[in-house]
């Protein structure tokens, strides 16, 4: 599976407590500073505006039911503000106008109901510092992660840090009905719609179980400006043990680490990690 991304981690300074679900805030903030960073339009309209088909803001925000390139990742009931930021394939290419977006979301934007100013300490992705507190440092030497999997374990362990909103056949899967065909699946096709091609059959046979299944129902809030009401995100959280899994279910799962499981990823939904056990 060929797949460029960037993760970009961001931390501040103990000036601000988040609300026990950031993802909606800071997508909010980061549009806000994205759309300021790059729009070029005297108008500042996004209908009809002659750079709409090469703007970033654009395709971020504006575009409807599409799968979106990138993704806000961060945790529940944080004590002080820190999150990353995914980007994939072509978005790579606009780094530093994502890392300037950052910065002034945060710094100049501001977040939460208040709109309160929040300083940073530094931005990095991998072990590059590329934002120190105070000054950006130059960028040429960070290149995008090329998506490989080189590990394989047979007995792996999903926890599920943030709500995983899944639909199958149309109709949202409840803890007993989650499966590793639905878990692989829904990765098969994520991952189709992030490169734009048509989702075809796996050719595979998915091999393994569910053999423990300790998720529960969580319900999130947020606020939705542009449809000017008060959004509910039902999700699952917590824990599946899968054992025997095969090597090309393996490496989807190790993808959906770094792209998400279900819907609304964007915000954070969907984000796990795998542990292999014995």
């Amino acid at each position: 599976m060929n797949l460029k991304w960037y993760k970009i981690d961001v931390k501040s300074k103990k000036n601000f407590t988040p609300p026990f679900f950031a993802g909606s805030m800071l997508r909010g903030a980061f549009g806000i500073a994205l759309k300021r960073v790059v729009c070029i339009n005297p108008t500042y309209k996004c209908n009809n505006c002659f750079s709409c088909n090469n703007c970033i803001y654009y395709d971020f925000y504006e575009v409807e039911n599409s799968f979106k390139k990138y993704k806000i990742s961060s945790k529940l009931s944080m004590k002080r503000l820190s999150f990353s930021i995914y980007l994939y394939d072509e978005t790579t290419q606009e780094l530093p106008y994502i890392l300037s977006a950052i910065k002034k979301s945060l710094e100049e934007v501001g977040v939460g109901k208040e709109k309160q100013q929040v300083e940073l300490s530094e931005i990095s992705i991998g072990s590059k510092i590329v934002y120190n507190g105070k000054d950006f440092l130059p960028i040429v030497d960070v290149k995008p992660y090329e998506f490989k999997c080189n590990e394989y374990y047979q007995n792996i362990e999903l926890n599920f840090s943030m709500p995983m909103s899944l639909k199958y056949k149309n109709q949202y899967v409840t803890k007993d009905k989650v499966s590793l065909y639905i878990l692989i699946t829904n990765l098969h096709k994520r991952f189709a719609e992030l490169k734009g091609l048509p989702t075809k059959k796996i050719d595979f046979k998915i091999e393994g179980e569910i053999v423990q299944n300790s998720l529960k129902f969580i319900d999130l809030f947020r606020y939705s400006n542009r449809k000017k009401r008060r959004m509910k995100f039902t999700g699952l959280i917590g824990k599946v043990v899968i054992k025997g899994i095969d090597r090309r279910s393996y490496e989807y799962l190790k993808l959906g680490e770094i792209i998400g499981i279900g819907k609304q990823t964007v915000f954070g939904l969907g984000d796990y990690t795998i542990r292999a056990i014995d």
